[in-house]
C-alpha cells in the first residue's frame, strides 16, 4: 500500500480527511491496495484534483450503523475518479438468522424505510461492539422473536462479512410494531421455495442465507 503522508496542506486538514486517516489506522483492511484500483494517498494529487472538481474525500457520514467515505482511486489507466462505500461502522458481528421451530422456518414481514416497502425476511442485525456474531444472532432473536434458543449452528458468511447462523427455537411471541414487524409466518423449506419461485421473497439477505442452509443442512 502506498505509505500514508503527512498531510499539513489546507484540504487535509479537513475533518473528513483527518477521519478517513484515522479510519485506516484502525482498519487497514479495508484500504489493501490493487492492482486493478489504487487508492490514492498522496498530498499533492489529492489536492489539485479537489482542487480542479470541488469533491470531498474522506468520511462524509458516520453513525452506529454505517461509515460513508469517498475514496480517490486511479484505474490502471491512470484515470483519477472518486468511489463511494458505505462500510459497517463495526467491522464484524453482522449476522442473518435463520430461526426454526417445529420443523419450520421463521420470517418476519418487516417494512423497511430504505425502501419504502415491505418484506419477508429473516431476521438480521448489525454488529454491535463487544458481542461475537453468535451473541448477536441470538440477540436479534431475543428482540425480534422474544424466543427460547435451543441450538445455534454457524452455517458461514455472505461476502458482506455478514455471518449466518441457523437456530433451533421455542416459544416465540409475536409483537407487532417493534422495528417495523408487521407479521411472522412459519413456513417448511417447500412452501419457502414456492415463495422464492413466486418472487414473494426479495430480501437478498434472506436468499443468500437460505442458499447456505440448502447446502450445509439438507
Amino acid at each position: 500500500m502506498q505509505e500514508r503522508c503527512n498531510m499539513k496542506s489546507k484540504y487535509n486538514e479537513n475533518k473528513e480527511w483527518q477521519d478517513y486517516l484515522k479510519l485506516y489506522e484502525e482498519r487497514p483492511e479495508l484500504f489493501l491496495q490493487s492492482d486493478q484500483i489504487s487508492i490514492i494517498f498522496d498530498e499533492n494529487t489529492i489536492n489539485t484534483f479537489v482542487e480542479k472538481t470541488n469533491k470531498k474525500i474522506g468520511v462524509l457520514y458516520k453513525s452506529d450503523f454505517h461509515i460513508l467515505i469517498v475514496d480517490l482511486v486511479s484505474d490502471k489507466n491512470k484515470k483519477l475518479y472518486t468511489y463511494e462505500r458505505l462500510l459497517p461502522s463495526v467491522n464484524s458481528g453482522a449476522v442473518v438468522t435463520l430461526p426454526i421451530q417445529n420443523k419450520k422456518l421463521v420470517l418476519l414481514k418487516q417494512y423497511r424505510h430504505a425502501i419504502r416497502q415491505s418484506q419477508y425476511c429473516f431476521p438480521r442485525g448489525f454488529g454491535e461492539v463487544g458481542l461475537s456474531a453468535q451473541q448477536n444472532a441470538e440477540k436479534e432473536l431475543k428482540e425480534e422473536l422474544h424466543a427460547h434458543i435451543t441450538k445455534t449452528q454457524y452455517l458461514g458468511i455472505l461476502s458482506t462479512q455478514t455471518a449466518v447462523f441457523v437456530c433451533e427455537v421455542e416459544d416465540i411471541q409475536k409483537e407487532y410494531g417493534y422495528e417495523g414487524i408487521e407479521d411472522i409466518v412459519f413456513l417448511t423449506p417447500k412452501e419457502l421455495e414456492t415463495w422464492i419461485s413466486n418472487k414473494k421473497i426479495t430480501d437478498s439477505f434472506t436468499l443468500s442465507a437460505y442458499s447456505l442452509y440448502k447446502f450445509h443442512c439438507r
